[in-house]
Parts: structure tokens; C-alpha cells; sequence
């Protein structure tokens, strides 16, 4: 074992620095955490319209009218219906600023550039082609993949025109203000033209360049994630990777859109009453914030009420007492390192073996019809367990929440027995396992 962890140390770890240290994937990371509350805003008010209790659209129709949710529903619009759109200029924003370009401009003309190759009609109910206006299909989750690339493609542009001198500069008398303005005139014409080129393309092949995209890459991305077997594998890899101390943020921060994206899918076909365990998308956000990461990634909120059950080395106890709170609240970094669970042998397995059956229970739930299928309700992360799944399924998300939680529980349990034997050997002046 103290072989393996070595060879992981020095194969694997390093590797998996260098591809999280890429420009591109930390602006992709930060500009996405950017907008991250926004989701949780939009969330809440989405909850207020679909409290998800039986009776409660009735009820609040009976007091505020039969339109009382066309009132709140703009707030929700406004965060999860651009999400794409916010992340054209927060991501292209980060990679300027990671390059030292000029920030500002360059969300500016990232968020241009988005709005060039968006389609620029949409179909009304009735049929008919509304022209030069922008639908929210396209500027919010369908959007991300755009996004991402046209972000690339500003930032890009902007860096070879100040690298290469492509710049209008102008006298030291004018103020910073102004001749900033001007330098971004000849990036902003090239960035103008090379989006009219992809929006022509775009045009000729799929009616628009997101549709485009959409249909090629996010479509076949989102069923692979969407598929039972993927969000499992997802749920196993957020435990191994936080045991290797690498921050699952590695993954998640790249699914996330997708995962949002089918949560929303899930929601229109909740609204078109077609939303069941075969139509709709397991993998969603709620699967990975709400049971594959309870008490944090590795699902940890087992390991936490383990620890309060056996501890008798004094180790174990004081780390129980700093622990158990904070996991409640999804928070398990003092258990990580403290305990510790990073490149402790007898944590690999729990770790990684706890979150999976947490998502399987969640799968077998909605697939015999006791949980809903989540849709576009979600709860901010730190929501403890009960309440978490109370909001984004009813009460039968916090009855499987707790069955989850207790199988976790039962999988740590010889594993956290075996440890606190061990920690108390030591404290004994006993021989012990180094950790």
C-alpha cells in the first residue's frame, strides 16, 4: 500500500496539477464560481413558485390569484435563463485577466462576441418566426459550450493583437480611460469579424452556431452524464480524488453546466407532463450537491457520525468534536486533513465507495417512483442533509437522504473502528500502522 500511494504521489498527482493549472481550465473554474450564487438566488425564487409540497400551488393561488407565479418567475428567468450568456463575460473576463489583458474590455467583447453568433429568432406559440430577438433557450445552459469557445476565441484574439502590436496607441496625454477604448478597437473589429464567420457557418449547417454546437458536442456529453453509470462514476471519483488531496472541484467545475443543463431539460419535461425515470436525466446537480457529496465530497457525513459513535482514542475524539458540525453543513475539510483521510490506506475504500452507493440509493429511489426526478429546484450547498433533500424532492428526498446517510454510516464504520483501534494503540505506546 505505502508503494501504491508513492507511485500515485509521483504519477499521478503532478499530472493532474499540471492539467488544473491550464489557463483555460482555471478561467473555466472561476468564471463559473462567479455566477455560482446567482444559481442559488434563482433557485430560491424558483422554490417560492414550486414549494414542493402537494397543495401549495392551490393554496398560494387561492391567496395572491392564478397568475401569482408569473410575478416571481422573471427573478428565476433572470439567473438560470442567462446563465450562458454571464459566463461568456465572467470566463472571458478570468482568462484576461490571468493573461494581464485588459479585463473589463475583454468581458465587454466576450459577451459581443457570444451575442453575434446567437440565433436571432424564435418560433411564437403560434407558430410563427419572430425575427431579431434572443430566446432564453439559447442564452442560458444550452448556451455553455458557446460560451466557453467564443470566450477562448475574444481572449485569444485580444492577446495577438497586443502581443503582435495590433493596437491604436495613443498620446500619453490622453487619459487611460479613452485610450483604452481605442486600443480595443482593432480586437474588436477582428473578434466582430471572425463571429460573423462562425455565425455564418453556423447559419448554413444547423440554423446557428449554439445549435450547432449543442447538437454535436453538449447533446452527446449531457446523455453520457445524464446516464445512471456516468453520475456513479462521478460520485466514486469526487472520494478518490479528495483522498489523493486533489480538490473535486477538478471534475465538478467542468460538469456542473452540464448538469445544470439537465436539470432544466428535466424541468421542460416536467412542464410538458412527459418527465419520468425513463424520459428524464438522472445525472443533475441535485444528484452530485445533494447525495453524492453529503457532508462533502467522499460523503463524509458518515464518517463524521462514525467517528462520534467509536471514538475512544483521544485523537479520534477531539477531531469528532472539531468535525461533525461543519460535515453537517457539507464542510469535511477539518476531517480531510486532520483525521486524516488524505493517503490514509484505510480511507481509500470507504471514501470512495460511500458516495456511490449514496447515488445508487438515490437511483433506485426514483426508479421505483418514491422520489421525484429531479428538476430545476435546487438548494444552496451547504444545506444540511434532510433539509436539502426536503427542498429539491419533498419528503421523500430526506427519507432517501437518510437511507443514504446510514448506509454510509454502516460502509465507515470497520474502517473508522479499525483506525480509532489503531490511534488508541499508539496513545497506549502500543505498536501502531504510520499514518
Amino acid at each position: 500500500m505505502n508503494s501504491m500511494t508513492s507511485w500515485v504521489e509521483k504519477a499521478i498527482v503532478p499530472k493532474v496539477s499540471k492539467f488544473t493549472n491550464l489557463r483555460y481550465f482555471q478561467a473555466l473554474r472561476a468564471g463559473f464560481f462567479a455566477i455560482m450564487p446567482l444559481t442559488i438566488i434563482g433557485s430560491i425564487f424558483m422554490l417560492i413558485t414550486d414549494f414542493p409540497v402537494p397543495g401549495y400551488a392551490s393554496f398560494m393561488a387561492g391567496i395572491f390569484g392564478k397568475d401569482w407565479a408569473n410575478y416571481i418567475s422573471p427573478a428565476y428567468r433572470a439567473t438560470f435563463n442567462m446563465m450562458g450568456f454571464m459566463f461568456a463575460g465572467t470566463m472571458s473576463y478570468k482568462l484576461a485577466e490571468n493573461y494581464k489583458l485588459d479585463k473589463l474590455t475583454s468581458m465587454v467583447l466576450g459577451l459581443v462576441a457570444y451575442v453575434i453568433v446567437l440565433p436571432k429568432t424564435v418560433k411564437s406559440a403560434k407558430g410563427e418566426i419572430v425575427s431579431n430577438v434572443l430566446s432564453f433557450d439559447w442564452t442560458g445552459t444550452q448556451g455553455v459550450i458557446t460560451a466557453i469557445i467564443m470566450s477562448i476565441i475574444t481572449v485569444e484574439i485580444i492577446r495577438f493583437c497586443v502581443k503582435r502590436n495590433l493596437t491604436i496607441k495613443m498620446p500619453q496625454s490622453v487619459p487611460d480611460m479613452v485610450s483604452k477604448a481605442f486600443s480595443a478597437l482593432i480586437p474588436g473589429f477582428l473578434i466582430a469579424l471572425v463571429g460573423l464567420i462562425i455565425n455564418g457557418v453556423g447559419m448554413a449547417i444547423s440554423g446557428s452556431f449554439p445549435q450547432l454546437i449543442y447538437s454535436l458536442v453538449q447533446v452527446p456529453i449531457q446523455g453520457v452524464i445524464g446516464a445512471p453509470f456516468a453520475i456513479i462514476i462521478v460520485a466514486g471519483l469526487n472520494g478518490l480524488l479528495w483522498w489523493f488531496g486533489i480538490h473535486p472541484t477538478v471534475i465538478n467545475s467542468m460538469l456542473y453546466p452540464i448538469l445544470y443543463a439537465n436539470a432544466d431539460k428535466n424541468q421542460a419535461l416536467y412542464e410538458a407532463g412527459k418527465l419520468t425515470s425513463h424520459s428524464g436525466n438522472f445525472g443533475t446537480v441535485q444528484m452530485l450537491d445533494q447525495f453524492a457529496t453529503i457532508g462533502g465530497a467522499g460523503c463524509t457525513i458518515g464518517l463524521a457520525i462514525t467517528m462520534v459513535i467509536v471514538a475512544h482514542s483521544s485523537r479520534m475524539k477531539a477531531m469528532s468534536k472539531i468535525a461533525v458540525i461543519p460535515s453537517f453543513f457539507n464542510i469535511n475539510e477539518p476531517m480531510i486533513f486532520g483525521l486524516p483521510v488524505i493517503f490514509n490506506p484505510l480511507m481509500l475504500i470507504p471514501v470512495t465507495i460511500a458516495p456511490i452507493v449514496s447515488v445508487l440509493l438515490a437511483f433506485l429511489s426514483m426508479s421505483i417512483g418514491f422520489m421525484p426526478m429531479f428538476r430545476s429546484i435546487q438548494a444552496p450547498w451547504a444545506t444540511p442533509f434532510l433539509f436539502s433533500g426536503f427542498l429539491v424532492s419533498g419528503w421523500q428526498g430526506a427519507v432517501t437522504q437518510c437511507a443514504a446517510v446510514a448506509a454510509c454510516v454502516a460502509i465507515y464504520y470497520p474502517f473508522v473502528k479499525a483506525l480509532d483501534n489503531e490511534y488508541t494503540k499508539e496513545e497506549q505506546g502500543q505498536e501502531g500502522t504510520e499514518y
